[in-house]
C-alpha cells in the first residue's frame, strides 16, 4: 500500500488592513518596557500563517510582554510561552522561560516557535537554530525574522565605503556612514547587531539544519513614532515613508528585513545538535 501522504493545512489566505494591524502592536506596546521593533514582520507573518497547520503551542524566543499580546490575540486557542533573558521584558506574562535564546532548554515541545530579531544578537547563531530544534516537536515550524545585510542601502553604502546600516561595531558610536542618525554617548540606541546574514547565507543554514523552507518574505523595519527602547531611552527611525514605499517596490533579496518560515525535520540528532550549543567563547576551547 502507498504511504498516506501527510494532510495539509485547510485554512484561507487571510485578509489583512495592514494599518489596523500597525495600530494593534501599537496597542500591544502599552505600559510595556520596551516597543515592538520592525512591526512590518509581523503584518509578513499574518500573510503566511495559513501555510502551516494552527499552533497548539508557541515559543517566542526573544519575546516581550507586547509580543505576548500579540500572539495570544492572533492565536487564541494556543498557549503562547516567552523566552527572554529579561524579566522586566517579559513583565507580567503569564507563560514564561527566563533563558538564554543561544542556549535553552524546555520542559515542552512546541508546534510553532517564533524568533523574531533576535540572532543578530547573539554570539552563536547555531546556539538558538540548535535550541529551537530540539524544543519543537517532530515536523513542527519555525519563522525567523532578522535584518538583511544585502539590503539595497547597504549595497549603496558599501559603493561609497561607508558603514552599513544594520551592523554595529561600537555600541555608543554610528561612524563612518554620514546618512545614519547621531544616538549620543550612552548605550541602548545603538542595538548590538553582531551575527547579521545575507538573505543567502540564512537560507543555507536553514536547510544545513535540514529545514524546508515553506515561505520567504521581505520587510521594512521602518515606521512612524518613537521606539522605546531600553533605559527610557527613545529612537526615532529616519525617513520612514520612503523607506515603507521602497520596500514595497523592492525585490524581496533587497528589502531590510527577511522572514523565513520553515518545516522542521520529522526526525533530528539530539547529539549533533547539543554539539552546536556552544556555552564558551571559542577561544577558550
Amino acid at each position: 500500500m502507498n504511504a498516506k501522504k501527510r494532510k495539509l493545512p485547510c485554512r484561507k489566505r487571510p485578509k489583512i488592513d495592514v494599518g489596523s494591524e500597525l495600530q494593534f502592536l501599537r496597542e500591544c506596546e502599552r505600559d510595556c518596557y520596551t516597543s515592538i521593533g520592525g512591526k512590518g514582520r509581523f503584518v509578513e507573518l499574518l500573510r503566511v500563517i495559513h501555510l502551516i497547520p494552527e499552533p497548539e503551542s508557541i515559543l517566542d524566543v526573544g519575546g516581550s510582554l507586547a509580543t505576548g499580546r500579540w500572539f495570544q490575540a492572533k492565536f487564541p486557542r494556543a498557549k503562547v510561552t516567552l523566552l527572554n533573558t529579561s524579566r522586566r521584558e517579559l513583565g507580567s506574562y503569564p507563560h514564561v522561560l527566563e533563558a538564554d535564546a543561544q542556549c535553552f532548554k524546555t520542559p515542552e515541545k512546541y508546534d510553532l516557535i517564533f524568533a523574531g530579531e533576535v540572532i543578530e544578537h547573539l554570539y552563536n547563531p547555531d546556539g538558538l537554530i540548535c535550541s529551537c530544534l530540539l524544543a519543537l516537536k517532530p515536523g513542527g515550524h519555525f519563522a525567523i525574522t532578522t535584518p538583511n545585510l544585502a539590503c539595497i542601502y547597504n549595497r549603496l553604502f558599501l559603493l561609497c565605503g561607508w558603514s552599513l546600516g544594520n551592523y554595529f561595531p561600537s555600541l555608543r558610536f554610528k561612524t563612518g556612514n554620514p546618512l545614519l542618525p547621531e544616538t549620543g554617548r550612552e548605550f541602548g540606541p545603538i542595538p548590538d547587531h553582531k551575527s547579521v546574514f545575507t538573505w543567502k547565507g540564512l537560507y543555507q543554514l536553514l536547510l544545513r539544519y535540514g529545514f524546508k523552507i515553506i515561505s520567504a518574505r521581505g520587510y521594512s523595519s521602518a515606521h512612524d513614532g518613537k521606539t522605546h527602547l531600553p533605559g527610557n531611552k527613545c529612537y526615532e527611525t529616519p525617513a520612514p515613508k520612503i523607506r515603507l514605499v521602497l520596500n514595497r517596490l523592492l525585490p524581496k533579496g533587497l528589502r531590510e528585513g527577511m522572514l523565513f518560515l520553515c518545516e522542521a525535520p520529522a526526525a533530528i540528532d539530539a547529539d549533533e545538535l547539543s554539539k552546536g550549543i556552544l556555552r564558551e567563547n571559542i577561544w577558550t576551547l
